[in-house]
């Protein structure tokens, strides 16, 4: 990504904005590709907390992919909660240590859905999916 903001052409607009929040490139990569075949516009990566928090409120995303464990030791449920009380970005947690968001973080952020990496496409499709029709109906589509 190159850290702009997806065009906002007509057919964009429609679609749903993801922002990947995933320190491992390949993993990222991967992810970025599962919502491009789903129809989806990956708005930007980020690495760390930090980063995922300024990048949303840049871009502002539809969509969170968040991983728990990031870049320089911080933690993707704190981006994640910033993310649903102040811009109300809906998050899908991927991580392989779920077992870290605790009870009243799970209650804050709301997540779609927390899935164990590895995530394979087809759930990772099918809460995008569910996620993609109501939010299509709110753009009159």
């Amino acid at each position: 990504m190159d850290g702009q903001p997806a065009s906002s052409s007509p057919n964009r607009d429609s679609r749903v904005r993801v922002l990947i929040i995933e320190d491992n490139a390949l993993i990222a990569l991967d992810l970025e590709t599962q919502m491009e075949d789903l129809g989806c516009d990956v708005v930007d990566v980020a690495v760390t907390a930090a980063q995922a928090i300024d990048t949303a409120r840049r871009t502002m995303p539809d969509l969170a992919l968040v991983d728990l464990q990031l870049a320089d030791g911080s933690r993707g449920q704190d981006a994640a909660l910033v993310l649903r009380s102040e811009l109300d970005v809906a998050c899908i947690i991927l991580s392989g240590s779920l077992h870290s968001v605790t009870k009243e973080e799970r209650l804050a952020i709301r997540p779609l859905a927390m899935l164990s990496k590895p995530v394979l496409p087809h759930e990772l499709g099918d809460v995008v999916s569910r996620y993609q029709k109501p939010h299509r109906q709110t753009k009159g589509l």
